[in-house]
C-alpha cells in the first residue's frame, strides 16, 4: 500500500487520515483539506477465517506511517450491531446495559455517536482489544459508527426534501443498511447480514409496509453493489426507484474518491 508521491509524510499534520474497519477488510483514505485532487484510497480484504484483530495489528505495524500525527485521524467501525436512541432517553452511564439488553454478542467497548440533525445517539460495540490497540498506536483517533456517518450523508443530500417518504438501501461489506425517512425525519434504521436477495426483498418490503409508505409516492434509493435480481423484484412493487451515490462535486476530486464508500466520504464533506 504505497501512497502517491504527492503526499509528503514529513508534513503529515497537513493531511486527514480516515481508517475504515469492516468485518472482512481494512480501508483507509488520505486527503489534503483544500486540495481534493490530493486524495488516496487504499483497500485490502482479509482471508476468510483469519482474525480481524490479527489482521489489523499486522497492517498498522507494516504501514507505520498510519501512526504519524495527522490533522485528523478517524476510525470508522463498520458493524450491523447498533442501536439508535433519542437524545431524551440517552444516558451514557446506561449505554452498556441498553446494548446488552438488545444484543447477544459479547460486549467489548460500547461507544456512542451523536447525530445533531436527527437528535439521536448511535450506540455500537467495538472489540475491546481493537479499541485499546488503535487508541494506543494511532495519534488521537476519533471513532465513528458507519451508520451514523450514513445518516449524516443522507441528511445533507436531501435536507430540503420535507415531504417525501423515502427509503435508502446501501449495500457494502456483505451488509444491507436500511434507512427510512418521513420527510427529513429518520424513523427507522436497521442493517442486515443476509445476502440472499429474496430475504433482502422480504425485509425491505415488510419495513416499507410497516412504515406505511405509499407505493406510488414513496421513493426507494439504492446505493452500493446492488443485486440486479433485487432491483427487478422492487420494480414490481415500488413505482419510483433511484440510484444514490457520491455528491456531484466528488467527481471533481481525485478518481480514488469516486470509489470510496459513502460513510468514508461523509468525513470529507
Amino acid at each position: 500500500m504505497l501512497l502517491p508521491l504527492t503526499f509528503d509524510l514529513d508534513q503529515s499534520e497537513k493531511y486527514v487520515l480516515s481508517i475504515r474497519i469492516s468485518p472482512g477488510g481494512f480501508m483507509f483514505s488520505m486527503s489534503e483539506p483544500g486540495n481534493r485532487k490530493n486524495y488516496s484510497l487504499q483497500d485490502t480484504e482479509f482471508l476468510p477465517g483469519t482474525s480481524l484483530m490479527d489482521n489489523v495489528k499486522k497492517l498498522v505495524f507494516d504501514l507505520n506511517y498510519l501512526t504519524l500525527q495527522y490533522k485528523e485521524t478517524n476510525v470508522i467501525v463498520v458493524t450491523p450491531e447498533y442501536d439508535l436512541i433519542p437524545d431524551t432517553y440517552f444516558s451514557k452511564s446506561e449505554q452498556n446495559d441498553v446494548y446488552k439488553f438488545v444484543h447477544n454478542d459479547q460486549v467489548g467497548h460500547i461507544m456512542h455517536d451523536f447525530n445533531k440533525s436527527q437528535g439521536n445517539y448511535t450506540i455500537y460495540n467495538v472489540e475491546k482489544e481493537m479499541y485499546e490497540f488503535l487508541s494506543r498506536n494511532l495519534c488521537n483517533p476519533q471513532f465513528y459508527s458507519h451508520i451514523n456517518l450514513l445518516i449524516d450523508y443522507f441528511d445533507i443530500q436531501h435536507k430540503d426534501d420535507n415531504e417525501t417518504s423515502k427509503m435508502y438501501l446501501y449495500f457494502h461489506d456483505k451488509i444491507m443498511d436500511v434507512l427510512c425517512y418521513e420527510g427529513t425525519k429518520l424513523i427507522h434504521s436497521m442493517s442486515y447480514n443476509d445476502r440472499s436477495y429474496l430475504n433482502q426483498a422480504y425485509y425491505v418490503l415488510k419495513i416499507w409496509e410497516m412504515c406505511k409508505f405509499n407505493q406510488l409516492d414513496g421513493i426507494l434509493y439504492l446505493g452500493g453493489e446492488v443485486d440486479n435480481s433485487l432491483i427487478l423484484m422492487f420494480q414490481k412493487y415500488i413505482k419510483t426507484i433511484e440510484r444514490t451515490g457520491p455528491f456531484s462535486e466528488v467527481y471533481l476530486w481525485h478518481e480514488d474518491a469516486q470509489k470510496a464508500p459513502l460513510d468514508l466520504l461523509a468525513l470529507s464533506i
